[in-house]
């Protein structure tokens, strides 16, 4: 039986996608140090946890298995096991309880990246995701359901309900806190090392930080041109009747992550400025989880919002717009001929 389960749910853009790649390229070796990553890929955490929040909203009908097979294969490894899944992040409090007491010795780790580079990240990661939110309505969102004493909202902008479903580190915090040991993993700030994160993870895992294989791949970001010709295409499938998630595979997996990704240096990168609401924002949750018990694993002053780089959306040049849109079509087409 596991003696102990680490938990890291999320948040979404905190360098999630490559500690789940850098535990699997490592599944081998952390096995030999004693610790299990369940499951023969990453895609079988995420389906393990799609079941059971599948099973918590529609009831054991629904089950497929999946998550009873992960837990089964944690039950069966005689030392610390870790799962890896930012779905978990969100959840409400029932459903923490029958997750924490289906594993044994939960432990919970939360990364979190500062709020203005996570700003832009998750704005870029929701037009990947299909929707069609213009950068400006996405922070007007943002801004109006930000989490603080005494809000008061009629009308909740849909824009700022998911962005604080998946980023108020507050509730997260406080909701699985309250059921388990929490750990608050900060992202490095820009310039640092790059396997600094990994080496903050492995401080929670309890093992040597080097020797260990390098991610096999990331979530990344894509270019300004790009993200906003796959916005526009959102909206005109939106208009057509194909909302998302039809051509998942299509626009997200193969023209946003392929063929877009690819071309990220040749274009400018979506900039942000630190306004004063995210200063504020920013300053009232580290006071919050300051308030705590958690164990952090970074520093506290990391969370401080930094301005992103870049240019604004309506600042990129249109033939640069153009270009994006006219490779990302040719690839389409090229991929058409190549399967006919």
């Amino acid at each position: 039986m596991a003696t102990r389960t680490v938990l890291h749910i999320g948040t979404m853009k905190s360098g999630t996608s490559h500690l789940q790649s850098r535990l699997f390229a490592n599944q081998e070796a952390l096995a030999g140090a004693g610790i299990l990553v369940p499951g023969e890929g990453w895609g079988a955490q995420v389906r393990a946890v799609k079941d059971v929040l599948a099973i918590h909203r529609h009831g054991p009908e629904v089950a497929t298995g999946a998550w009873q097979r992960l837990v089964d294969e944690m039950a069966a490894h005689d030392g610390p096991a870790v799962v890896s899944m930012e779905f978990l992040g969100p959840v409400g409090s029932s459903l923490i309880e029958h997750i924490c007491g289906s594993v044994t010795g939960p432990e919970i780790v939360i990364t979190v990246r500062d709020l203005n580079r996570t700003l832009v990240a998750m704005w870029q990661e929701t037009v990947q995701n299909g929707r069609s939110w213009t950068f400006s309505d996405y922070l007007a969102g943002a801004e109006a359901f930000r989490p603080r004493p005494g809000r008061r909202m009629k009308q909740v902008p849909e824009t700022g309900r998911t962005f604080w479903r998946q980023q108020n580190v507050v509730r997260m915090a406080r909701d699985w806190s309250a059921v388990a040991p929490t750990s608050v993993v900060t992202l490095p700030p820009p310039g640092a090392p790059r396997t600094l994160l990994w080496d903050r993870f492995c401080q929670v895992l309890g093992v040597p930080s080097e020797g260990w294989a390098e991610a096999v791949n990331s979530n990344e970001s894509i270019g300004a041109a790009s993200v906003l010709v796959l916005r526009r295409l959102n909206a005109l499938l939106d208009d057509a009747g194909h909302r998302f998630p039809a051509g998942d595979g299509l626009r997200k997996q193969f023209l946003a992550k392929r063929v877009l990704a690819a071309r990220k240096a040749q274009e400018p990168s979506i900039g942000l400025p630190v306004a004063p609401w995210v200063d504020e924002q920013a300053a009232l949750m580290v006071r919050q989880l300051e308030d705590m018990d958690l164990t952090l694993v970074g520093d506290w002053k990391e969370l401080t919002p930094v301005a992103v780089p870049g240019i604004a959306p309506d600042e990129v040049a249109t033939e640069e717009v153009l270009d994006a849109a006219l490779v990302g079509l040719s690839a389409l087409v090229a991929r058409e001929i190549e399967s006919a």
